[in-house]
């Protein structure tokens, strides 16, 4: 054999013995990575932008949050985005934020049944909430971790409940208000007690009962007070009845107040709804001797109330407002501009801030 066979030979054993090594180093180090990563089938990038669900116990965390531009006045995604940002579960997590006017989020709020905004949306439930300092409810008792309170979606990942309320299916005129028809707004006023000028441009129809403890709030706030020192006869208000089943004195307490109103119209009628709220008292006793006091005739208004004379009319104003508004609970204030119909809802007890913002944009 001559030198230059010998060369080849070493250069082709060569060869084989460097593809017999990478070999042995390629099967030693999958067989060790197989053994320490769980490969998760179920794993979804939606969007690649956005939205990324998981059904993998992946210890990396994507917060997805999908608000709506047009949701300017209740709707405190920012805030509560900041709040979760302070955890440190969180802190680290990535975070992407989509509008519902982007592409594909309509698409895939309906695919998860999702019919309310703000959204925010969680990868995984399995992240660590052990460095989340403690929090403990008015009785002393421990608050439990954020990730307690996620609900899981159709997709796999999950969602936090922040008690969201905007639907932004709902058709809205241009301003991004919803709208009533102006029909509807007449029925509203015609069979209601209205309170100011009843011609004004905006109103305030609220839906409330009287054993209502976060009613009793609004009403012994500075909210009137400040709307109709702002606005005066551009603003009237209107108080219609919605007697949640679980409140025993609340269908009686607005028959009362319809059987007063009856006898002393609406000044009587709007005195003895805040005597109430103010001595946080809807006892039917009581409602009727505050109600004698506003001269009203006391038998009269027994045997009003054993006819049941109201009580039908207590009924539709709580329906009509469950159809039109789809109240779910009290207060439930309703802003109108009479004149083009378009409407805002604040449900709850906000200040008077929250009111003003409103009306600035409805006039």
């Amino acid at each position: 054999m001559d030198n230059k066979e010998k060369k080849n030979n070493i250069f082709i054993w060569s060869i084989i013995i460097l593809v017999i090594v990478i070999a042995i180093l390629w099967y030693y180090f999958w067989n060790k990575s197989s053994n320490n990563i769980a490969i998760d089938s179920n794993s979804i990038t939606t969007d690649s932008n956005s939205i990324v669900s998981s059904t993998g116990n992946y210890e990396d965390l994507t917060l997805t949050v999908i608000g709506d531009t047009r949701c300017w006045a209740k709707c405190p995604t920012n805030a509560i985005l900041e709040q979760l940002k302070q955890l440190p579960s969180i802190s680290n997590a990535k975070i992407v934020v989509k509008d519902f006017s982007d592409e594909w989020v309509s698409e895939y709020l309906k695919s998860n049944e999702i019919k309310t905004l703000p959204l925010f949306q969680f990868s995984t439930n399995n992240f660590d909430t052990s460095k989340d300092p403690d929090q403990k409810d008015q009785n002393g008792n421990l608050v439990p971790k954020v990730n307690t309170f996620l609900t899981e979606l159709k997709d796999g990942s999950y969602s936090l409940s922040v008690g969201s309320t905007f639907n932004p299916f709902e058709k809205r005129s241009d301003r991004g208000f919803l709208q009533i028809a102006p029909d509807k707004i007449k029925t509203i006023k015609d069979s209601s007690y209205i309170k100011w000028n009843k011609d004004a441009k905006i109103t305030w129809l609220e839906y409330s009962d009287l054993e209502c403890p976060f009613c009793a709030k609004l009403h012994n706030s500075d909210v009137e007070k400040v709307l109709t020192e702002k606005y005066g006869y551009d603003l009237n208000i209107v108080f219609n009845h919605f007697p949640l089943g679980f409140h025993k004195n609340a269908q009686t307490g607005a028959e009362i107040l319809e059987c007063l109103g009856e006898q002393k119209w609406g000044d009587a009628f709007y005195s003895l709804l805040k005597k109430s709220y103010t001595d946080k008292n809807s006892d039917k006793d009581f409602l009727i001797s505050e109600a004698v006091k506003l001269w009203a005739d006391k038998d009269k208004l027994n045997k009003c109330l054993t006819d049941g004379t109201y009580t039908q009319k207590v009924k539709d104003m709580q329906n009509a407002g469950a159809e039109l508004f789809k109240i779910t609970g009290t207060p439930w204030n309703v802003l109108i501009n009479n004149e083009t119909g378009e409407y805002e809802v604040i449900s709850w007890a906000y200040p008077a801030e929250s009111f003003v913002e409103i009306i600035d944009k409805l006039k």
